[in-house]
């Protein structure tokens, strides 16, 4: 394998580095079409709720009021689905309402102001129904049902979320403790990127073209022609720069901004732009799903695992969508924490009287780390069994057989990305553990007058998601040199187009400004699932990698043709063919091989495995003062493997992006009203959320452990942004419980739930 590489693991200048500074990037909201009109909605006022009558004529009559849809004018066959599973059941307009903020009218006019001053005019009389707002609620057995597709407010799945392996009675049988623990994650956190959703919708004939804030563009793509019921070559969506997404602007599931616009459009004959006010991206859009489980699991002394069984709940909010998926992600914790074979696992999905819930960075495994770290360390501390201690002897091994949920019918898989074990050695080294652990419930250090405290926490977490689904690309070199990559990978602050640019550079040996990406456009580019899982660098760079051998490839056969030079003595570098016995003798393209407006294109394509995992550790140290409930973060250490550096910077970015996971516990939480789950701080004001001002203090190590090495990884990279936020809350949670002896089970640990533990540590 080739260490001295031309771009990989260099500094290089961002693709939109300059535009985003400088305010010259163009996101959805910057482009203005011919004729384009605006979009407003108006929204239920009922968690739960039939429409008895609703009068929209005073609105239509309205002096620049081009269209008003309710959902007599919608098409009954429009679902929001992925046109997989579950069965369809949400229409994107219905006589039911089933959350505050769901859809009862659509107003398009020439002017936002005017859009909003005819949604006054609409008057709507409801029959007010009974909701239910919890998964306990649904899952009652005189529950009001949401739907009639949904017996007992449960989706129906498709995915693996109900399986047993190995042999669960022997291994608990065999186990020196048995914890079982029921344990939630409740908060609902906000995905929270800066731009609220932004789309441009405008019809010509049967077909949709969407400029969107997309992150995953051809997936978004294939969500929204399920769910107008359309055919998917009558669906164009273009993704300019999309910014921060963090999970929620990948529309994996949750289209309905998308199809909102597809439909203003088509009622108003005109381009129309629906852009989410930050309130509506608040407490109408997404938030993360809500969850809860029952855990048993087994341990033996020597700290393995040996047996675990789960039985979890999700709830979707009004609308099941991806949260299966998630279920199935998160079902990857297991063997990425336990190291036993013997497992169990059970799961259902529920629908809910709320905001629905969607995709989210740490897809599923996030929920599910929260979830079954707190069942090991229960373990792990009736057996005085070090935490680190159990992720080394638990972590996968390089090669190590494991079975993988979602790889049907190949559940059994061999991990070929990295020795897990390793990383959680190296960065326990490099955070000092030994001489900072001091044992259960043992703070590290205690004020002289002992109203604050200290204590160390640490987590782990991963999952085997990072290449299930296909990639593709497209790379045409031309005669005159220039190299043109064609790819659907969408560009929203995690470098990712900037990885491609740079596979393809170093595989064709050329510069970087010789290379240029097309605009992420499914009406030109192939399809691909997108960056989502960490699968960016592996699954698209793997594409992008080669389409550049089969451009190569065909090059080569040209040079053997025309100038007689075999096929394996062919060199490529800046432009020209050179023989590799003697690289002095060199051949342009134009006009030895082909004509100056003449090209070769390669195409690449991935179909995506099941047998590469990730990993990722953090250690904390946190301060409680006991006197006011509060607690801060005094230091943050994180560890992960890239398995080789493609872009430095970036990915020294990218690991410092942890704080949505650790301030699931500090202090991000959706707060809903008890009588109706209104969402009542829908604002950046309201919304509690770290600063730049309240930045802990943090490092990390990041390890190659594919230098040197021949892989099937690009160069030897794979991603390691996803699991930075999983092992957050549960290393704050030992954290605390080692500083001042209690244990918090509810999200965010605020002031009020850490003086009423302490108040009831003390009582007892």
């Amino acid at each position: 394998m080739n260490n001295e590489f031309r771009h990989i693991g260099k500094e290089s200048h961002r693709l939109l580095g300059e535009q985003i500074v400088t305010g010259r990037a163009k996101y959805t909201g910057d482009f203005k079409l011919p004729g384009m009109q605006y979009g407003k909605i108006l929204r239920s006022p009922h968690p739960f709720a039939r429409i008895i009558s609703i009068d929209v004529e005073a609105a239509k009559k309205l002096p620049g009021v081009t269209a008003v849809v309710t959902w007599k004018d919608v098409d009954r066959n429009i679902y929001i689905t992925n046109g997989f599973t579950p069965p369809k059941h949400y229409h994107i307009m219905d006589e039911y309402v089933r959350y505050i903020g769901d859809a009862v009218a659509l107003v398009v006019a020439v002017t936002e102001d005017i859009a909003m001053e005819a949604l006054e005019l609409i008057k709507v009389e409801y029959e007010v129904l009974k909701p239910v707002f919890t998964i306990d609620e649904a899952l009652a057995p005189d529950a009001p049902q949401l739907y009639p597709e949904f017996p007992g407010n449960i989706a129906p799945h498709k995915n693996n979320l109900n399986f047993e392996v190995g042999d669960i009675e022997k291994g608990f049988a065999e186990s020196d403790v048995v914890v079982e623990v029921d344990a939630a994650m409740d908060n609902g956190q906000n995905p929270l990127p800066v731009e609220a959703p932004i789309i441009i919708a405008s019809w010509e004939g049967e077909t949709v073209t969407l400029i969107a804030s997309a992150a995953a563009p051809a997936y978004c793509h294939q969500n929204v022609a399920s769910s107008l019921d359309i055919p998917y070559e009558c669906v164009r969506l273009i993704a300019p720069a999309v910014g921060g997404s963090f999970g929620s602007k990948l529309y994996s599931g949750n289209v309905q901004v998308l199809v909102y616009a597809a439909i203003m459009a088509k009622a108003a004959r005109c381009p129309v732009l629906y852009g989410y006010t930050k309130e509506e991206h608040f407490a109408a859009h997404q938030n993360r799903m809500s969850t809860k489980a029952h855990i048993k699991f087994g341990m033996k002394k020597d700290g393995l695992a040996s047996a675990i069984e789960m039985r979890q709940y999700a709830d979707a909010g009004c609308c099941a969508s991806t949260q299966e998926f998630m279920l199935a992600v998160g079902t990857n914790t297991l063997p990425i924490l336990c190291k036993t074979n013997n497992k169990k696992f059970d799961a259902d999905v529920v629908v809910t009287n709320h905001i629905p819930s969607g995709s989210f960075r740490g897809y599923g495994y996030m929920e599910s780390t929260a979830l079954l770290t707190q069942a090991i360390f229960e373990a792990c501390e009736k057996l005085d069994i070090d935490p680190v201690t159990y992720f080394e002897k638990n972590a996968m091994k390089l090669g190590e057989r494991y079975h993988n949920a979602m790889a049907g019918p190949h559940f059994w898989q061999n991990n070929m990305a990295a020795d897990w074990s390793n990383l959680v050695t190296e960065t326990a080294k490099a955070f000092h553990w030994s001489e900072r652990w001091k044992g259960w419930g043992v703070p590290t250090w205690v004020s002289a007058d002992g109203k604050r405290a200290r204590g160390v926490g640490v987590a782990a977490a991963g999952h085997s998601d990072t290449g299930g689904k296909p990639s593709n690309a497209n790379v045409t070199i031309t005669g005159l040199g220039a190299v043109y990559v064609s790819t659907c990978m969408a560009e929203f602050g995690a470098g990712t187009r900037d990885i491609q640019l740079k596979v393809a550079a170093e595989t064709l040996n050329v510069p970087l400004d010789a290379v240029r990406l097309s605009p992420s456009d499914t009406g030109v580019t192939p399809p691909d699932f997108g960056s989502t899982g960490s699968r960016s660098t592996y699954c698209g760079g793997i594409a992008v990698k080669r389409a550049c051998e089969d451009a190569l490839d065909k090059i080569f056969t040209l040079a053997e043709e025309k100038i007689g030079i075999p096929k394996d003595d062919c060199g490529f570098r800046d432009g020209y063919v050179y023989r590799l016995s003697n690289p002095e003798e060199k051949y342009t393209l134009f006009p030895r091989l082909m004509g100056k407006v003449d090209s070769v294109t390669g195409c690449g394509h991935f179909d995506g495995v099941h047998n590469s995992t990730i990993y990722h550790l953090q250690f904390v140290e946190v301060e409680v003062d006991k006197e006011m409930g509060t607690f801060k973060i005094i230091d943050h250490f994180g560890g992960s493997d890239a398995g080789v550096i493609v872009n430095p910077l970036p990915l020294r970015n990218q690991v410092q992006s942890f704080f949505a996971g650790v301030d699931i516990a500090c202090m991000e939480e959706t707060v809903w009203d008890p009588n109706d789950y209104r969402v009542l701080n829908p604002s950046n004001i309201d919304y509690k959320v770290r600063t730049f001002n309240d930045v802990v203090p943090h490092d990390h190590i990041i390890l190659e452990s594919n230098k040197g090495r021949d892989t099937e990884y690009p160069f030897g990279a794979f991603g390691v942004g996803e699991p930075l936020l999983a092992p957050g809350g549960p290393a704050i949670r030992l954290a605390i419980y080692n500083a001042c002896g209690i244990k918090l089970n509810s999200y965010p640990f605020t002031p009020a739930k850490i003086l009423a533990a302490l108040k009831e540590k003390e009582g007892k």
